[in-house]
């Protein structure tokens, strides 16, 4: 009769728990959770746009040619100096057919090489060629022609060349100009280069 008890006692009280766990699960299920962000996974807050202190710059680079249809020059001098003499012993040069000065178009002389000069002249070391231009003119496109200031002083361009007795030396000058100066301030800034020709 004991044993019976107890075993009456467990399951009354195993029953009594089934029934306490089962209202309970009711309970929680009809209850809603708050739900719960924790800092550590929450996304991340949209950042401020930055605040604006700057501009913003393009540079663009471009050739732009000058409209001329003319570049006239007139060169009234040239002269080469030797090696060995002080600067103020220059060797002056005749101009093609003994006239006293030459005009010429610049721009026609693209791709072109025209006869300067042709002299006899000592054997020896060169070092230097100058000219002097006496005047020049452009002519724009649309037809206007303008007279340009031209340097005071004479031009000169380094360029080294032997001539020997019986021999025959050739000096290519290329004349370069600014053409922002011709255009802008009307102004002819030449720039000269030279070069020795190879004997054929």
């Amino acid at each position: 009769m004991t044993v019976n008890g107890r075993k009456i006692g467990l399951y009354a009280a195993a029953g009594v728990l089934i029934a306490f766990l089962i209202i309970t699960s009711v309970a929680v299920s009809s209850w809603k959770m708050p739900s719960l962000r924790f800092p550590l996974f929450a996304p991340p807050s949209p950042l401020p746009p930055p605040v604006l202190d700057t501009g913003t710059l393009a540079i663009m680079l471009t050739d732009a040619p000058v409209n001329l249809t003319h570049l006239n020059v007139t060169i009234d001098s040239i002269s080469a100096h030797r090696q060995g003499y002080d600067n103020e012993t220059w060797v002056n040069l005749n101009f093609v057919n003994n006239v006293s000065e030459v005009y010429f178009d610049l721009l026609a002389l693209q791709d072109v090489a025209m006869n300067l000069s042709l002299t006899e002249i000592p054997p020896g070391n060169y070092t230097m060629i100058k000219m002097h231009i006496k005047t020049a003119n452009a002519t724009y496109a649309d037809g206007n022609t303008t007279d340009l200031e031209v340097p005071s002083e004479h031009i000169k361009v380094i360029i080294h060349f032997e001539i020997v007795v019986g021999g025959a030396t050739t000096v290519l000058i290329d004349m370069q100009t600014d053409w922002v100066a011709v255009s802008h301030s009307k102004k002819l800034r030449p720039v000269l280069k030279a070069t020795v020709l190879p004997t054929s």
